[in-house]
């Protein structure tokens, strides 16, 4: 039978057939290859073998993209798929190839997180207490572990905050020039890290102010000078990096890199994504509001299925919810101490959180949980905040604060078979599992 592309010659990878029971039927080719690993071939789909929720489009395009392929999805920049691309290239078109790359940067969160918050804070106990938070924390937990690219997007978020804190507070222009690069980065992998340079450009106009306040006429010519080097680092570079990310699109079209045909892909992709989210119409049962997203009210299911002896198998993604109600309590002392203490780290943090979640309050389209994650790694760095403040205040803080990190920790525990596609008996789930009517757990 000849099939039709749109991008070339068909293919087929492995032709199995089976009968009304689920029993192989031999078949034979003149192409070997085409029926000669039928025994690889999975009889019933799980997540152990196939593509769950967006993988089924995200890990499709990274292989795409290291083919010369035109990529089936477009509705994001295409420097993410090229990332998660290299655990395929590595490991193959497996499970273990496509999740490799997000579960990487999922671990190196980790030591940035740990880095930002000694950065932040000093010492050792409260980065290490935070870090503990964050690696206990059920989003970062279940997302850094589907191919999709919402990973690397947070982690260059964490990234982008980290130099420009380094700047704020030393004035080095190494990091600020380390700060545009991972924008640039994160930019050419998901748009949600543009909602993060907004709060950069804010956090750069603030600290302007203030020099000009102090300083007056007198901090103009520095201030021209490191405006010029920001247009250098965070709109040339940025715009550099992301142009260069759909060499896939201009390999497929066959469209040279500095051509007229090239930076057309470009721009048609760029009408595409604008139009695509922000005309978005859908429903779907496990959708939520960011007003939701802050109370943990109303989780995502990712995967379900049941097990040969009716357990329950579920992959859901929301916030640890000792993160994410305390947390919420956390930002609201950052805002009393930004307020009216004028505590610059406390401003720095609150700017970075509203930066990720204040967009999202004006977007009507389909929204899911996940698009909090940017915002509950500035939850770990707020509670990292209160960590501190009990540190430098109370006698005993380590035992308050330690008992957090280690009931975050249990609730973990208790939550993983919810988290991670172990199978669980529905009853103690329901029972155990269920804290709010509205978890579809």
């Amino acid at each position: 039978m000849k099939l039709a592309c749109s991008y070339g010659e068909p293919w087929l990878g492995e032709a199995v057939f089976r009968d009304s029971a689920g029993n192989v039927i031999p078949a034979e080719s003149r192409d070997a290859a085409l029926c000669d690993e039928q025994a690889l071939c999975p009889a019933e789909y799980s997540i152990e073998n196939s593509t769950y929720f967006d993988e089924i489009y995200h890990a499709r395009t990274a292989w795409e993209h290291l083919h010369g392929i035109w990529p089936y999805e477009i509705s994001h920049p295409p420097l993410g798929k090229l990332i998660l691309g290299l655990g395929i290239q590595l490991f193959g078109m497996t499970p273990f190839g496509w999740r490799f790359s997000g579960t990487l940067f999922g671990v190196l969160m980790l030591p940035v997180m740990y880095l930002l918050l000694k950065r932040l804070f000093g010492g050792s106990a409260v980065p290490a207490l935070g870090t503990v938070v964050f690696a206990a924390d059920f989003m970062h937990f279940a997302q850094t572990r589907i191919a999709t690219i919402d990973t690397y997007g947070v982690f260059f978020i964490l990234l982008m905050y980290y130099f420009l804190y380094i700047w704020l507070a030393e004035g080095r222009l190494w990091a600020l020039a380390l700060s545009g690069l991972s924008f640039g980065l994160g930019a050419a992998s998901k748009w949600i890290c543009i909602y993060a340079g907004a709060g950069l450009a804010v956090l750069w106009l603030l600290h302007w102010a203030e020099r000009f306040a102090g300083e007056g006429r007198a901090a103009f010519p520095r201030f021209a000078k490191n405006a010029a080097f920001c247009l250098l680092f965070f709109v040339a570079l940025p715009g550099l990096i992301y142009y260069l990310s759909y060499l896939p699109y201009g390999r497929a079209q066959g469209a040279p890199l500095f051509s007229r045909a090239y930076l057309g892909v470009v721009l048609d992709n760029q009408r595409y994504m604008f139009s695509y989210h922000s005309g978005l119409v859908a429903t779907h049962p496990y959708s939520s509001k960011w007003y939701q997203w802050i109370l943990d009210i109303r989780p995502i299911l990712y995967y379900m299925e049941s097990g040969a002896h009716g357990e329950r198998i579920r992959v859901s993604a929301f916030v640890n919810p000792m993160l994410c109600w305390a947390g919420l309590l956390a930002l609201f002392v950052l805002l009393y101490m930004a307020a009216f203490r004028r505590d610059k780290r406390a401003g720095f943090l609150l700017i970075g959180f509203l930066a990720q979640l204040l967009p999202w309050v004006f977007i009507d389209r389909l929204t899911f949980a996940y698009h909090y994650f940017p915002s509950a790694a500035f939850l770990v760095l707020a509670l990292g905040y209160v960590f501190a403040l009990m540190r430098d205040g109370r006698r005993n803080w380590l035992m308050y604060a330690g008992g957090f990190a280690l009931a975050c920790v249990l609730v973990f525990a208790m939550f993983y078979p919810e988290l991670s596609a172990h199978p669980v008996n529905p009853g103690a789930a329901d029972r155990f599992l269920r804290w709010l009517p509205t978890w579809p757990l």
